[in-house]
């Protein structure tokens, strides 16, 4: 019995550790490809690494944090992605004037229970975009779907942003996991319009009196026949005629130093 003990004793041994390699296989590798316009300054998990466009097919597969800050302007961006073995995700930053106005994307990867199946998930910033693929509408965002593997066209729009246009590859055996960033709209100021002079409308009379200077009248007394009025004003050169007479009374014309005029009546103030 114990001789038929010591000749099974090995035979567990050995099966528990091959259900240990089962669970502990050695783990494969992962791949990332970044590309950015312009280029970028590139950290991965808080590591420089190197400056975009960057390519490695020997990362370890897990949760990764990518931190982009492009060389001309110094804007940054920060993203999460999870690294799946045997995949090669993709992320890209297109940087505009503003971070609003720059956009982004990432394509990754996740393993399906049925390895003949494929299918994408596509997410977007914002929600509710119009989706197309290959040219035939989806939907709004966020869209699950199954697909047909090989490459694809994903076309995107919403309102108040830019249309973006994604080319990605779907893999049998997993889901395709499509995240986008759109950027929105250059708002274009619209010119004021120049006001354009018009004729204005003739204003109505309002019942004052113009006063302007009489012509200047003939300055010999040999045209009139006596009685007749000189004006004598030789400092100020004219004299103001009114209704009646004294300060009060309306102003109603201007004569000038010199002129003559008929005498008509006589009325004392």
């Amino acid at each position: 019995m114990r001789s038929r003990l010591l000749r099974t004793l090995p035979i567990l041994l050995f099966s528990v550790f091959l259900a240990g390699c089962q669970f502990n296989p050695f783990t494969k590798k992962s791949g990332i490809q970044i590309t950015s316009h312009p280029d970028a300054n590139l950290v991965i998990n808080g590591k420089s690494v190197s400056k975009t466009p960057f390519y490695d097919e020997n990362l370890s597969p897990g949760l990764a944090t990518i931190q982009m800050t492009a060389i001309d302007s110094g804007q940054s961006w920060e993203t999460k992605i999870n690294l799946v073995s045997g995949t090669l995700t993709t992320v890209h930053r297109e940087f505009g004037s503003t971070p609003d106005k720059s956009h982004s994307y990432t394509l990754s990867f996740e393993k399906l229970s049925n390895n003949k199946d494929s299918s994408v998930n596509i997410i977007s910033l914002p929600a509710n975009a119009t989706v197309s693929i290959d040219g035939r509408p989806a939907g709004f965002t966020p869209v699950t779907a199954d697909i047909a593997p090989g490459p694809h066209v994903f076309s995107f729009t919403a309102p108040g942003y830019q249309d973006k246009i994604v080319n990605a590859a779907v893999q049998t055996g997993y889901r395709l996991v499509l995240n986008l960033t759109m950027a929105t709209m250059e708002i274009v100021p619209t010119p004021t319009p120049t006001p354009i002079a018009t004729p204005s409308a003739a204003p109505k009379p309002t019942g004052t009196t113009t006063i302007t200077p009489l012509p200047k009248q003939a300055t010999s007394s040999a045209a009139l026949t006596k009685p007749y009025i000189e004006i004598v004003s030789p400092s100020m050169k004219w004299a103001r005629v009114r209704e009646t007479p004294g300060l009060n009374g309306t102003e109603l014309a201007k004569v000038n130093h010199g002129d003559i005029f008929p005498y008509k009546e006589n009325e004392t103030a």
